[in-house]
């Protein structure tokens, strides 16, 4: 009883202040219940991706090691992934453009729409692979998943392109 006689003093003796407080508390609870609905939704605006050959592909890893006092990351693949090298798989994602145009010969492909931050996601940086289509051919850029059948290359040395790739490329 004496916690309520208390508020009621407060309320009458400082009205625009209590008003204040219950403008602002409310706003706090309806902008933190935006909040959570926003992170329970915010990946419902793409199609997931991952399969049997994305989760290989996320496998990969890196060797650190110091020489010449450079840190330097070599790719290190896992025996599941070493047994990919050479095949043809066939695998969905997003077209993620290397170079400006609408259409491409050279692109990564990714399991998030390049409109989605790759940073949003669970568990770090997404998967994603470098793609180089069939001589001579080109893909048009679409937001919308696309699959390609390529053959898997593994880089284990060129430091300007993916570690993982796919030659030989076509769309589906």
């Amino acid at each position: 009883m004496k916690l309520i006689d208390t508020f009621t003093r407060y309320k009458r003796s400082n009205g625009y202040k209590f008003y204040l407080l219950a403008i602002g508390l409310s706003l706090f609870c309806t902008l933190s219940t935006a909040q959570t609905a926003s992170k329970r939704n915010h990946l419902s605006d793409h199609k997931p991706m991952m399969n049997n050959t994305w989760t290989i592909f996320d496998q990969l890893m890196y060797k650190v090691e110091k020489r010449d006092g450079k840190t330097r990351y070599t790719p290190f693949f896992p025996t599941a992934l070493k047994a990919l090298d050479g095949k043809e798989v066939v695998i969905s994602g997003y077209m993620v453009p290397i170079h400006a145009g609408r259409r491409h010969h050279h692109f990564m492909l990714s399991v998030l729409p390049v409109f989605q931050c790759m940073f949003c996601g669970q568990d770090g940086i997404p998967a994603m692979v470098e793609v180089r289509v069939n001589q001579g051919k080109k893909i048009m850029f679409t937001e919308e998943p696309m699959t390609i059948t390529g053959t898997v290359f593994l880089n284990a040395s060129d430091e300007n392109h993916s570690e993982i790739q796919l030659h030989q490329a076509r769309a589906q």
